[in-house]
């Protein structure tokens, strides 16, 4: 009788130990290695760490670029872009230092490209109807994007560093982040790493990527490319660690009438799409820059849009509606056009 209770008790003393070893063994895991997704401007993001307290560098992380997405969506009748637009033309807009950061970069990522990438062109976007209700799928008449087109204009944002306020001069101005949003959020996402010292890790948000250190394993992060003229392939890869990737594409929304394909990118400059490009991939240590970059030296074309690249020290990679690759001399050396196993 005595044997069998202690052969009771040594099992239920057993059972604790493994089951504490077990939730040790889970928050140990957690903190050394974690990922989460979450859907911040209108696309998927996605976190991972690995290192001691990696689950809050994630949670962080995730936290900060909420934070930014809720200030910059145009759409949200509670950010602060959403304020600056509907005063366009009657007053100063006070903003936040990370809506004022944000904006300020823009202009001068805007002077760097000159026009190429604006940070006006919404009424464009709207009038070609790539809003927030999906793709309307019809061509504007030319009266319309001439009229429209005298709204898109970066050097009519007016910046008061000292008030910090936005003011777009005109009414009928609107702003519209989206193609450096990403970039700005991954880039204060990576704050959370370095406060806690994660040695490896990725923030992804849609086409920007930004791979730290190693992975876990000790390799490089392989990060492909995709072929935008085959969907579901990709044309190679490159090895990254502690740099940005970031890919504008003319596949993800676009629409056709009469055989002829209209991209969401649209130039500045002229009030249609850009046609020369298919896609363009930009690696650099900056995730602000790769994501601005991208979708001006898209706009640019081959040509001028690598000489862009290549003037701010970055990594670039075009490819025309051809088919046709150009790589700038950095890439070159990068870029593996095999797919790793």
């Amino acid at each position: 009788m005595y044997h069998k209770k202690s052969f009771k008790i040594l099992l239920f003393l057993l059972i604790i130990i493994g089951i504490s070893s077990w939730q040790g063994y889970e928050y140990y895991q957690r903190n050394v290695n974690y990922q989460e997704t979450k859907l911040f401007f209108d696309t998927e993001v996605y976190v991972e760490a690995h290192g001691w307290g990696a689950k809050k560098a994630v949670t962080e992380a995730l936290g900060i670029m909420e934070e930014i997405d809720s200030k910059l969506n145009k759409f949200s009748p509670d950010s602060e872009v959403y304020a600056i637009n509907i005063h366009a033309g009657e007053q100063p807009v006070a903003v936040s230092e990370l809506t004022f950061d944000v904006i300020e970069q823009s202009l001068k990522i805007a002077d760097l490209s000159n026009g190429a990438f604006d940070p006006t062109i919404s009424p464009l976007v709207k009038l070609w109807g790539f809003g927030e209700n999906g793709i309307q799928k019809s061509v504007p008449p030319q009266e319309q994007i001439a009229e429209t087109i005298h709204f898109v204009d970066y050097k009519k944002v007016i910046l008061n560093k000292e008030q910090r306020t936005v003011f777009l001069v005109e009414k009928g101005m609107s702003l519209d982040l989206g193609a450096i949003a990403k970039g700005y959020a991954v880039s204060k996402a990576l704050d959370a790493f370095k406060d806690r010292n994660i040695p490896s890790g990725m923030v992804s948000a849609g086409g920007n990527i930004y791979a730290i250190g190693k992975k876990d394993g000790g390799t490089p992060w392989h990060i492909g490319i995709r072929d935008p003229l085959n969907k579901g392939q990709i044309i190679g890869y490159v090895e990254l660690e502690n740099l940005t990737i970031d890919t504008s594409g003319n596949y993800e929304r676009f629409f056709t009438v009469d055989g002829i394909q209209y991209s969401h990118i649209l130039d500045p400059r002229t009030g249609y799409p850009s046609k020369e490009v298919s896609g363009c991939t930009v690696v650099t240590e900056n995730p602000i820059m790769a994501d601005a970059l991208a979708t001006a030296a898209f706009v640019l074309g081959p040509e001028k849009g690598l000489q862009l690249i290549e003037k701010n020290n970055a990594w670039g990679l075009i490819i025309d509606t051809d088919g046709k690759m150009v790589l700038s001399a950095k890439m070159k050396e990068m870029f593996k056009p095999e797919t790793p196993e």
